[in-house]
């Protein structure tokens, strides 16, 4: 039995893929199926995800160009999905900000992409929410112990 309440992800429950960055605050919003009324969750350093009713419909990610692009291995994770953003969005970087949005079909590097990272955000969600169940149970036996 999994007592966790982690939030789902269905990778085939979306249509279209809404991306902006905006420059001056070096975040990067994504929204499956448009923006929504969400609660954000931090995943880790950096990462949220954006959950209505224990489903994932978005995620940002906090330091894009600084942390992500400026990492090799996000980098080249990034690399095609964001040439193909920048072209969607007509222009040649993100010094300007962006705001894309298209189907699944129109944005495949991003579609692929985005599954990929909310896949990773999951895990460390996930991992975060049993360790915090770990640390609060230890917690009740010390306790328990201690009287």
């Amino acid at each position: 039995m999994n007592a966790i309440a982690s939030p789902r992800f269905n990778i085939e429950g979306f249509g279209t893929l809404t991306f902006h960055y905006g420059a001056d605050d070096d975040i990067a919003v994504i929204h499956l199926d448009g923006p929504k009324p969400a609660v954000t969750w931090e995943v880790d350093d950096s990462w949220y995800l954006r959950v209505a009713d224990d489903e994932i419909v978005g995620m940002e990610l906090h330091g894009l160009r600084r942390i992500f692009l400026s990492t090799k291995l996000y980098a080249a994770l990034f690399r095609d999905a964001l040439i193909e953003l920048l072209q969607r969005g007509g222009s040649d970087d993100l010094g300007e900000g962006l705001d894309v949005t298209g189907s699944i079909d129109e944005l495949p590097k991003a579609a692929h992409l985005v599954i990929f990272l909310m896949g990773r955000a999951s895990e460390k969600l996930d991992a975060a929410l049993r360790e915090e169940y770990a640390d609060a149970g230890r917690a009740l036996l010390e306790e328990a112990a201690s009287s």
